[in-house]
């Protein structure tokens, strides 16, 4: 990492592309272990918040940058509660 951190705002298309990428594919690691577990619900919520993620990442520089932030900020607060969880091992990355 570079720097100090920026907002959605700040970064360049590229850096706003990365992070969404980051996210979404931390997401699906998570499903992929909450299905090996049988969490089959948080499972399927991960994939469709990643889904929206790469939807939504590849017209950043047109979207509101408001509403990808919210979505972005979803993802990550899924990955949290999920961090918490007592059940599993934990996702690296």
């Amino acid at each position: 990492m570079d720097g100090d951190p920026k907002t959605l705002e700040e970064m360049n298309l590229r850096e706003r592309f990365n992070m969404f990428e980051t996210v979404a594919g931390a997401l699906e690691d998570a499903a992929d272990e909450a299905e090996i577990l049988g969490d089959i619900r948080f499972a399927a919520n991960s994939k469709c918040v990643a889904g929206m993620i790469r939807g939504i990442r590849s017209d950043l520089a047109a979207r509101d940058l408001l509403s990808a932030e919210l979505l972005l900020k979803q993802g990550v607060m899924l990955l949290h509660l999920y961090s918490m969880r007592s059940d599993r091992s934990p996702v690296l990355h």
